[in-house]
């Protein structure tokens, strides 16, 4: 595909954006859609775009950006298994281990071994959670404790605190810092005689996790557990089963998931079996079930009605053509209080390049700054920023209609600061002009019936399919990091 700046669309939205005005205030040109234009609902999500600082004529073009760019079409390409990751020469089929149906890749069905690994998960999750997985005292398993960082942290820690009210297993904790005093602290509550380990690295290699699991194990021995029966305390979720079997994770207490997953989209795989553990089967169905639908939306819904679509448009639109650096996501749920975290990892790792897929340095922007806390939060912390700053800052904001029936004010504030951060103002209380508040802030009003696994499941998977769009338009690849790996080689070298 070629560089966007020489697409047609491209141009043509570079002059289109003097008639909606760049930075901060809309110009007075700008006339936005009808009534009740941009509400997209997809899977168990309705989305209100109508807040956008984007008009008709400019939502035509950012389509046929789309188009010319070729979203569907690297879209067939990594749906088919294609190598899409071309650096690391690997296919990126995160969506294949939540779909359904035959998918044949190099002449094999990949169905079935997936079908395999999610037969095992659940085997394993159930052994642990009936009591049947009998540790080193002989005692059920009634703490677990996941170790992990990058995908295999942010994904099971998201999900184990977004669904705790589902929670009916042993107790689940997550644990990524290299830092020993967050094992520590995790393990003041934990009875070594009653804890489980998941060590979960793709390669059994990564500092961190080895780190912590290497304290794991000296925790086991100084409270007396015998050498020769510490394996029943680990558990191993791997792409490089032999690494574990060498490390002392025995293969009948490993979980396999491919290479071909990335991990950043690792929450899909047998990573997510600290979240069964805690919750059941069900939660894996359930989470599985929602990101297939936006996985079917993405693929079929037309354009204008594509939420992901949409969602990446417009975070071209604001990143080249108008100027913003940052994003901001506001859930108005505590238990997605680390969803700006998770989408930190999704976002910026993905598409912080600033070569094209071709190996030619870019000339223009590509990923942003993603920020974000829960809604009760950020409004007494930093929204002051949104709305009187001079940054134009778009922001996606998260809600659920059941909270209403427990806390009504919730949704309220959530409802009233898109409104007060798109329309802007006047603070009576407020001397002159420090009362105003301008507007036109973009927002995104994201909403569904109640926070579960298939509600979140298709949350997560609404913005993988946003951030594909947007590396598909930016001609980036989105499934490499080699800009974590020099950082890692140098303090390497400074302890030799």
């Amino acid at each position: 595909m070629p560089r966007p700046d020489t697409l047609p669309a491209w141009q043509q939205l570079m002059a289109h954006r003097e008639v909606v005005g760049a930075g901060r205030v809309p110009s007075s040109h700008w006339t936005p859609g009808e009534p009740g234009w941009l509400q997209v609902a997809a899977g168990p999500l309705h989305a209100d775009l109508s807040r956008h600082r984007i008009d008709p004529r400019g939502l035509e073009l950012l389509v046929e950006l789309a188009e010319q760019a070729g979203v569907r079409t690297r879209l067939a390409r990594m749906l088919r298994g294609d190598i899409v990751n071309p650096t690391e020469g690997r296919a990126a089929l995160h969506t294949a281990l939540r779909g359904e149906g035959p998918l044949q890749v190099d002449g094999g069905d990949l169905r079935a071994g997936i079908d395999t690994g999610i037969a095992a998960q659940a085997r394993m999750a159930e052994a642990i959670r009936s009591g049947e997985w009998r540790l080193a005292s002989g005692e059920a398993v009634r703490h677990v404790v996941n170790l992990g960082i990058g995908g295999s942290d942010l994904g099971p820690a998201l999900a184990l605190e977004a669904l705790a009210a589902q929670a009916d297993g042993p107790a689940c904790h997550c644990v990524a810092d290299l830092d020993a005093r967050a094992l520590h602290a995790v393990l003041a509550a934990c009875d070594p005689a009653a804890t489980l380990f998941v060590v979960c690295s793709k390669t059994f290699g990564t500092l961190e996790t080895l780190a912590n699991a290497g304290r794991a194990r000296a925790w086991l021995r100084v409270a007396g557990l015998p050498e020769a029966q510490l394996h029943r305390h680990f558990a191993g979720v791997t792409a490089a089963p032999d690494r574990a079997a060498q490390w002392g994770v025995p293969a009948a207490q490993c979980l396999h998931f491919g290479e071909w997953v990335g991990g950043r989209y690792s929450l899909w795989s047998a990573v997510s079996l600290v979240l069964q553990v805690a919750c059941g089967p069900q939660v894996l169905q359930g989470l599985h079930a929602g990101a297939r639908a936006i996985d079917t939306h993405f693929a079929e819904a037309p354009a204008h009605a594509n939420l992901p679509l949409l969602m990446g448009l417009l975070g071209v639109w604001y990143r080249n053509f108008m100027g913003a650096q940052t994003h901001a996501v506001l859930p108005y749920a505590a238990p997605l209080r680390q969803l700006p975290a998770y989408l930190q990892q999704l976002e910026m790792e993905s598409l912080g390049k600033s070569v094209d897929l071709d190996g030619n340095a870019v000339d223009w922007d590509t990923g942003g700054v993603i920020f974000g806390a829960a809604g009760s939060h950020a409004q007494h912390a930093f929204m002051q920023l949104l709305h009187q700053g001079t940054l134009l800052l778009p922001s996606d904001i998260i809600l659920f209609d059941d909270t209403t029936a427990d806390e009504p004010a919730l949704n309220a504030n959530a409802l009233a600061q898109a409104q007060v951060l798109a329309e802007g103002g006047r603070v009576a209380a407020a001397p002159g002009e420090h009362g105003v508040l301008p507007g036109g802030q973009p927002v995104s009003l994201i909403q569904a019936a109640t926070l579960d696994a298939e509600t979140l499941g298709a949350l997560l998977a609404c913005y993988e399919h946003k951030v594909f769009t947007q590396a598909c338009v930016w001609h980036i690849n989105p499934f490499d990091q080699w800009g974590v790996e020099l950082g890692k080689q140098v303090a390497r070298e400074l302890q030799r």
